[in-house]
């Protein structure tokens, strides 16, 4: 197997853990007891007594983000003898703002100390600089990420599906994240019944699916 096909197949896998991660930390609050992270002071109070999750949470995020760069390239270079470059360059393009959006937000939850010293001096400081955080991060780099990520498998295996360089189920596969997109309904305030179910159920399989993909190529003869 290439030296670059291995790589490619690490990073594929380890986005995965990193990524499956972060969202298991995202959910702490909920397991704790502090449901409302909306609210300021319900989240400064978790934070008080578990900043540790963030920290970690911002690790991982960076692992996340890092990982993904070089799944990217690793994908591009698996599609590039057999998909058109403008095409598999915007795919690629794509999925490296994901990384970006994924690192950042990684640095977001890196900033809890400042955050709770921030909050030790005045607690309207610290209320205001979660909601930015809260903003910035969750409702800002969070989505972005996952909705970029759904939006690189769905345009990697569509690129893969006629040249067959990404298996046949892992193409299949791919219609789950690209439900994701539906997301985009929502601004356009086109309502439909059990959109947001569906799409949250996307999330772990956009997640899944860059790990079933590194296997693929981790198993690959050196000669494919």
């Amino acid at each position: 197997m290439p030296t670059t096909s291995r790589l490619g197949a690490v990073a594929l896998i380890g986005f995965t853990v990193a990524g499956l991660v972060w969202f298991w930390l995202e959910l702490a609050p909920q397991r704790l007891g502090f449901e409302d992270t909306d609210s300021p002071a319900v989240s400064l109070a978790f934070l008080r007594a578990n900043a540790e999750v963030y920290a970690r949470a911002g690790i991982a995020l960076l692992v996340a983000g890092l990982s993904l760069i070089v799944s990217a390239i690793a994908v591009d270079d698996l599609l590039a003898p057999f998909a058109d470059p403008l095409r598999r360059r915007a795919v690629s393009a794509i999925g490296l703002i994901a990384a970006a959006c994924f690192v950042l937000h990684g640095v977001l939850r890196l900033g809890v100390r400042p955050l709770l010293y921030i909050d030790g001096l005045d607690r309207t400081w610290g209320e205001a600089g979660y909601v930015t955080i809260q903003l910035l991060g969750v409702h800002g780099f969070a989505q972005a990420s996952i909705l970029l990520l759904c939006a690189w498998i769905v345009g990697a295996a569509a690129l893969g599906l006629r040249s067959r360089a990404i298996p046949a189920v892992l193409v299949l596969l791919a219609a789950i994240p690209g439900l994701r997109l539906l997301g985009l309904l929502g601004p356009l305030e086109v309502a439909v019944d059990g959109v947001w179910l569906v799409m949250m159920l996307a999330i772990p399989v956009s997640f899944v699916w860059p790990s079933l993909l590194g296997v693929v190529l981790w198993r690959r003869p050196p000669s494919a």
